[in-house]
């Protein structure tokens, strides 16, 4: 968990970092025991609430954080990863994610090599591969492009490229866009999955509240940047949901201490 937190948002957790409950309208918080917080947070918690921020916890017990939470939803211990599988699907089913932002920032409208007989096959389709691999990610991957319905280089300016779909390269191989791959694993992870013990509904109604709060309450900060294709941008533009989690997340299987029980 640290390790996905520090590559997507350059940050980790605990003494490291923390939710922006300064500008968020929507905070849930997951995999984590009432007292294993700093004061820190717990104030940040206090002015959230004071200033009209709806908080969500998900425990398996309503003590401590949760029993200040707007909405305490109960979870079977040790399910919070099968939680997040169904809010994912939840969350693609009902189109409640940032298009532009996971064309533009995420690889998932590159294309995957499908071929059953190819030594690429789940790998990113190339255009053009070095003779030495090294240690970086170059930007040689392959987009399906909407309009000219054909593969093209990623990022090329003008492309708007299939976000879901399988198609076939002119040699006749096979892919499919990762995003699709995504939808298809998925697939089975619906809230009807019972295995967290939380109702279907509930978590349909937390993956809407999740996608509309991002959608429709987007902020924009006035601070300065620059992508990795050099390209400048004057602002920053957020979503106001901020998430908490910690080691309760990665020890389902040590479930014979109070702590871990807790988590």
């Amino acid at each position: 968990m640290a390790a996905g937190l520090i590559y997507t948002m350059g940050g980790s957790f605990w003494e490291f970092g923390g939710p922006d409950l300064e500008r968020a309208k929507l905070f849930v918080m997951l995999g984590t025991a009432e007292d294993h917080h700093s004061n820190p947070m717990k104030i940040e918690l206090s002015k959230f609430k004071r200033n009209g921020g709806r908080f969500i916890s998900i425990n398996p017990v309503r003590t401590g954080y949760s029993a200040i939470a707007d909405k305490w939803i109960p979870i079977k211990t040790g399910t919070d990863g099968a939680l997040l599988l169904a809010l994912i699907h939840e969350l693609i089913k009902q189109g409640l994610y940032d298009r532009e932002f996971i064309v533009q920032y995420t690889n998932a409208p590159e294309l995957i090599n499908m071929a059953s007989d190819s030594t690429e096959q789940g790998m990113f389709v190339r255009f053009e591969v070095p003779p030495e691999e090294g240690c970086f990610d170059p930007q040689n991957k392959l987009w399906w492009d909407r309009e000219l319905n054909k593969a093209i280089s990623t990022h090329t300016n003008g492309v708007d490229p299939y976000l879901l779909g399988e198609f076939e390269l002119d040699d006749g191989t096979p892919v499919k866009t990762a995003f699709q791959l995504l939808k298809e694993q998925v697939e089975e992870y619906t809230p009807e999955w019972e295995i967290t013990g939380i109702p279907a509904d509930t978590i349909k109604m937390l993956a809407y509240e999740m996608g509309i709060t991002a959608r429709d309450h987007k902020i924009e900060l006035p601070i300065a940047w620059t992508d990795c294709w050099d390209n400048d941008h004057e602002t920053v533009t957020g979503n106001p949901i901020a998430f908490h989690a910690m080691r309760g997340l990665a020890a389902p299987s040590s479930i014979s201490t109070p702590h871990s029980t807790l988590c």
